[in-house]
């Protein structure tokens, strides 16, 4: 009704007008003619017009409400959702040009959901068949006869690199996953502690490597409610990040949790490199790298996003402090947990 109203107010106001100047006319011809004009008669003529235009605008609200009904929705199934426009051939090649209109986009939108389908097939499989020559690759340098300083070197170099890969594939692969979150997740209830010893053993060659000593501050009795997959993989972003930034910096990495009432803080702190203040606010935006970017060249600017991403899925929380030249704390927060 308020949508009818407003398409025709300026019809109404026209028709007032023009009411008014019609009586005008009459009078001042009756004034002419010398002939006594009555307000009787004036208040009858713009009574009789005013009935005229309450009938004429309900007749055609009538005929054209559920246009108007429809027009004034929120629409969520566009296609079902399209009365028959009936008394009005506007609103006719209105719902026509509309239908058509949705008809288009759907169709568009249905290729390019196709063709997001086969890129994500295309980088899953193309992923797991990279998976392969680096776990082969990895094999054979733990197999290299070493016999001196520089096939030490040598080797672990190409650890390095292949770790880079590994890392850059897995990240490759869980941006992909993310997209469909829904169909692989799982929640369980799991030992806090076990999880971050897990992770620290999967990098325990970078933390070697980097001189870097991990120091676990989790007490066994915390468990948490997660997905004990998607956690792990976004707690090795951390970590991984962590080790980078504290390499020639700082030889150690704490990871500690308490548990508050219901809630439980998991840290994990360096004493690296820290974030400059002016990047701190966008560490969690896709692609962006920041100041530290330019000094470590391995920075994607995937990482933390695919975190802030994962720990949003799984109804956890996520804060980051640092202190450019001290170092960086993130925390991940569990919330509803309840003690052994």
């Amino acid at each position: 009704m308020h949508l009818f109203l407003r398409e025709h107010v300026s019809l109404a106001i026209f028709h007032f007008l023009h009411t008014l100047l019609l009586l005008s006319i009459v009078y001042l011809y009756m004034l002419e003619q010398s002939l006594h004009p009555s307000f009787g008669i004036f208040a009858y003529l713009f009574t009789v017009s005013f009935v005229c235009l309450v009938v004429f605008l309900a007749v055609r609200f009538g005929r054209q409400r559920d246009a108007y009904r429809f027009l004034s929705s929120s629409l969520h199934h566009l296609d079902r959702s399209i009365p028959s426009f009936s008394g009005s051939p506007l609103l006719l090649a209105f719902k026509n040009l509309l239908h058509a209109q949705y008809r288009y986009y759907k169709q568009e939108i249905q290729t390019l959901h196709k063709e997001m389908d086969d890129t994500s097939l295309f980088m899953n499989q193309w992923v797991h068949q990279m998976k392969t020559p680096v776990s082969v690759m990895d094999l054979l340098l733990q197999n290299f006869y070493i016999q001196d300083q520089s096939d030490r070197e040598f080797v672990n170099s190409m650890r390095e690199e292949l770790e880079r890969l590994q890392h850059g594939l897995e990240l490759a692969l869980y941006s992909e996953r993310i997209k469909r979150f829904a169909h692989d997740f799982h929640v369980k209830r799991l030992p806090l502690k076990n999880m971050v010893n897990h992770v620290i053993q999967h990098y325990k060659r970078s933390f070697i490597r980097n001189r870097i000593h991990p120091i676990v501050e989790i007490p066994e009795a915390i468990f948490i409610e997660t997905d004990q997959k998607w956690f792990q993989f976004a707690l090795s972003q951390i970590v991984t990040n962590a080790i980078k930034y504290s390499k020639d910096v700082s030889n150690q990495i704490v990871l500690s949790a308490v548990q508050r009432e219901s809630k439980v803080f998991l840290s994990v702190q360096d004493f690296g490199a820290g974030i400059p203040k002016q990047d701190i606010g966008r560490v969690f935006e896709p692609f962006f790298t920041g100041m530290n970017g330019r000094r470590f060249r391995e920075s994607t600017g995937m990482g933390l996003y695919l975190v802030k991403q994962i720990v949003d899925h799984l109804g956890h929380g996520i804060a980051i402090s640092s202190e450019e030249g001290k170092g960086t704390t993130v925390t991940i927060t569990f919330y509803n947990v309840t003690k052994m």
